[in-house]
C-alpha cells in the first residue's frame, strides 16, 4: 500500500509547433491549360458511364479482330490498337491529371503525404 501511483500525472508535456505553412504560388493558367482543365472536369463527371460503355466497345473491337483477321482491307487490328490505346490515355487522363488550379490549391498542405 506504499506505492500508489497519482493519477493523472501532473506532467506537462510539451509538443513542438511546426513552423506556419507558406502560401502556395498564384500561377496563372494559360487558355489551353483552362481548355484541357475544362475538358477534364467534364470527363471526370462523365466518368462512372464512360468507364463501363467504353469497355465494352473495345471489347466488341477485339471480337472484330479475331473474327476478321485474315480479311485483307479490314484493319480490324489497328482499329482495335487504336481503341485500346484511346481508352488507356483517357483511364490515365482522368486518373492522373489534375487542372493546374486544383494542382496549385494545396501545394503545401496534407504533409508528407499529399498528392504533388
Amino acid at each position: 500500500m506504499t506505492n500508489v501511483i497519482p493519477f493523472p500525472a501532473r506532467k506537462i508535456i510539451r509538443l513542438a509547433v511546426p513552423p506556419p505553412l507558406a502560401k502556395p504560388p498564384n500561377v496563372k493558367a494559360s487558355p489551353v491549360g483552362k481548355i484541357i482543365g475544362t475538358i477534364w472536369v467534364i470527363t471526370t463527371l462523365l466518368w462512372t458511364v464512360m468507364r463501363f460503355v467504353i469497355p465494352v466497345v473495345v471489347f466488341w473491337q477485339f471480337l472484330r479482330m479475331i473474327w476478321l483477321w485474315d480479311t485483307p482491307g479490314a484493319h480490324a487490328g489497328w482499329n482495335f490498337l487504336a481503341y485500346f490505346a484511346g481508352y488507356s490515355a483517357l483511364y490515365y487522363f482522368v486518373a492522373f491529371y489534375r487542372p493546374v488550379w486544383e494542382r496549385n490549391q494545396d501545394a503545401n498542405h496534407g504533409g508528407r503525404n499529399a498528392r504533388k
